[in-house]
């Protein structure tokens, strides 16, 4: 019998051998070798689909020239193998380690639980990975995970709530310096590093003209504080209505607040709404910080036998699930993370083009209920 190999190409092929004998002419396959060593490399993966460690890297690195059917076969074998990358290997090679740092102010509002799962969401649809940090707003915490971000050679930063003050300067400088792509999702402060932030002011200038269009002319704002980040943008908004209606402000508008409040929940929309009820001539709405704190004011007013929205109207903001399940149902003010995040992600990915924008204002989405109604008589 005589034979001829063929080697095998990076398509995958099975290793054929031709033979023949006195009576006829066939093909018989010969398996690929089974590596009988686990696989704990690229290197390793690469001698054992035949391929070169530079196809793997481009497989992994997402490249967009390598063949479909190589991509496939090795990502099918990566699973059947249990492979994991190493990324800290890959960030030594100077390769993208397809992981992200997000570091978070504070996570204590569903508002940022919806954002953390969106945008995990979302960096997976563009095949990264994220490594979650928060700070509590605590510069010296702040300071420290973004050094070891860098440190790590994350392939981006998602700074969620921005930087402090503290910070700010010496962040941007160390981020420029190293050339790491980094966007801001709603920052608390100002800085010159590409940010996404939500147009919070357009969106309590949306509820107070839907106020003013039922009759309401006397509005109080339950911790829209303008010493707090979230609170000044916010006054942004009120002013251009009061502008564009030429209402007086002081006349118009009461803020009820707290200086340090343990938490922005229903336990502070209550505290709130008990001030509220004692003033002698009370305003007929009430625009709230979020839906938490709109919440507890309600439920207090309710107990104290005041009518939502036969005596006083109710605006929220965030548009979380529990506006769609309390009774009357919440009148709120969507931010529409999904959007906000999607800008996030493409900011980062567009850092390296010159005309990509730097800042992006999201629009929010007004979301009637049924706690808002006419002005009473």
């Amino acid at each position: 019998m005589i034979q001829a190999g063929f080697a095998p190409g990076e398509g995958g092929r099975e290793t054929k051998t031709l033979a023949f004998s006195n009576t006829c002419w066939y093909f018989r396959g010969v398996p690929e070798k089974k590596s009988s060593a686990p696989i704990v490399s690229t290197s390793a993966l690469a001698r054992h689909l035949g391929l070169s460690r530079w196809t793997i890297s481009r497989v992994l690195n997402g490249h967009p020239e390598v063949k479909p059917e190589t991509t496939r076969r090795v990502l099918a074998a990566m699973k059947e193998l249990g492979f994991v990358p190493n990324p800290h290997g890959r960030a030594l090679r100077g390769a993208r380690t397809g992981i992200v740092g997000v570091c978070f102010q504070a996570i204590g509002s569903p508002i940022v639980a919806r954002k953390i799962a969106v945008l995990q969401r979302v960096l997976r649809k563009a095949g990264q990975r994220a490594l979650f940090e928060v700070t509590d707003g605590n510069p010296r915490l702040e300071l420290e995970v973004v050094r070891n971000f860098v440190a790590m050679k994350v392939d981006s930063l998602v700074l969620v709530g921005g930087l402090t003050q503290e910070n700010g300067p010496a962040i941007e400088a160390m981020l420029a310096q190293r050339s790491i792509p980094t966007v801001l999702v709603d920052p608390m402060n100002e800085s010159s590093l590409p940010s996404v932030a939500l147009n919070r002011g357009n969106g309590i200038a949306m509820a107070i003209r839907h106020l003013l269009d039922l009759g309401h002319r006397r509005f109080a704002l339950f911790g829209i504080d303008e010493r707090v980040a979230y609170g000044r943008n916010r006054w942004v908004g009120i002013r251009e209505v009061a502008e564009e209606r030429g209402l007086a402000i002081d006349e118009t508008f009461v803020t009820l607040s707290e200086e340090n409040p343990p938490a922005l929940d229903f336990g502070y929309g209550r505290r709130l709404a008990e001030r509220f009820v004692a003033f002698p001539e009370r305003p007929t709405a009430v625009l709230a910080l979020n839906d938490q704190v709109a919440v507890g004011a309600m439920a207090f007013l309710q107990e104290r036998g005041i009518p939502v929205p036969g005596e006083v109207s109710l605006v929220g903001f965030d548009n979380l699930d529990v506006a769609a399940h309390v009774n009357p149902r919440l009148t709120t003010i969507d931010q529409d993370v999904d959007l906000l995040m999607q800008h996030a992600v493409d900011l980062l990915e567009g850092q390296s083009d010159a005309d990509a924008p730097r800042h992006v204002l999201v629009e929010p989405i007004f979301v009637p209920g049924r706690t808002t109604g006419p002005a009473p008589a």
